[in-house]
């Protein structure tokens, strides 16, 4: 950590300028396109590892979905079926909650990393090891306890894919045969939308960029209807992508912004007490005046 002294000028005492760490917290620095998207292959193999390794892990995955309805039951939380049963028997409805599922989970994101690398490349370390953290810390929960979807665990519940064979879900090799059947919590469909709204609004400088959040919305609306995730994995999603965040952040440059605002005089002023109202007549010290027929205060 590297210090300097600010030139002194007249009237203004010398102000020592700590630079901020060059990298703090689990964030790592852009790299060259090609070590990026080998990252990203990386990051993929990691999940499809992880998808063969719970197949086994059936009985415990149905174990823990119904635990988690249990859980929205006794919270008065179970807005899955009436959102299911409300998109189910309208073709329109379904068939755009079954492609905005399938598709907008691996278009968006890429398209807001390639936005990152290219036209915001000084957030990109930060934002894009969030994204990573955030996925790894998902896959841990993916293996450690496996969740099975509200479609396959809760009566009654229409799997939107299947009966609308969107993608060839129906077929044993369609888009189903790809993605792990027992992954429901946290909802990475979640925890990646919250990540794209975050890095809009916090890269881009429009004041539109807080429109972004109508993405996660959108999305964990589509992936309650569709029958893919409990509420309680929408929140294990949005939990895992404050996680990623907080861990690619920098604390110390946090701290560091956090001192100079609490030392700028602007800070100082607002916290300093009002001036001091006159002394009344004969309280305080007297006042010393010099001038004709006066000495030290006291008349001739």
């Amino acid at each position: 950590m590297a210090a300097r002294l600010e030139a002194p000028r007249a009237g203004v005492r010398p102000v020592t300028v700590t630079a901020p760490a060059r990298r703090a917290g689990l964030a790592w620095p852009r790299l060259p396109a090609a070590a990026e998207l080998a990252t990203i292959a990386a990051g993929y193999a990691g999940y499809s590892l992880v998808r063969l390794a719970i197949h086994a892990g059936r009985h415990a995955a149905f174990a823990h979905a119904a635990l988690l309805w249990r859980t929205e039951r006794r919270l008065h939380l179970t807005a899955e079926p009436c959102l299911n049963h409300l998109t189910a028997p309208h073709l329109v409805l379904a068939e755009a909650a079954g492609y905005y599922y399938g598709l907008l989970h691996f278009i968006v994101t890429p398209l807001v990393l390639a936005w990152l690398y290219l036209r915001r490349p000084a957030a990109f370390g930060r934002l894009r090891s969030a994204l990573v953290l955030a996925t790894a810390a998902a896959n841990v929960a993916f293996w450690a306890w496996p969740a099975a979807p509200p479609r396959f665990s809760v009566p009654g519940m229409t799997d939107i894919l299947v009966t609308r064979d969107i993608l060839g879900a129906a077929h044993p090799h369609g888009a189903t045969s790809l993605v792990n059947l027992y992954a429901a919590m946290p909802s990475l469909h979640v925890a990646w939308a919250i990540w794209c709204a975050l890095a809009v609004v916090t890269a881009a400088r429009g004041r539109w960029r807080h429109l972004a959040w109508l993405y996660p919305a959108a999305t964990t609306l589509v992936v309650l209807a569709s029958a893919n995730h409990f509420l309680l994995d929408a929140a294990g999603g949005l939990a895992t992508a404050g996680l990623g965040m907080l861990a690619a952040s920098r604390p110390s440059q946090l701290l560091a912004r956090r001192r100079a605002r609490l030392a700028s005089p602007g800070h100082r002023h607002a916290c300093a007490p009002g001036p001091r109202p006159a002394p009344a007549l004969g309280d305080g010290p007297p006042v010393t005046r010099t001038g004709p027929g006066q000495m030290g205060g006291a008349r001739l």
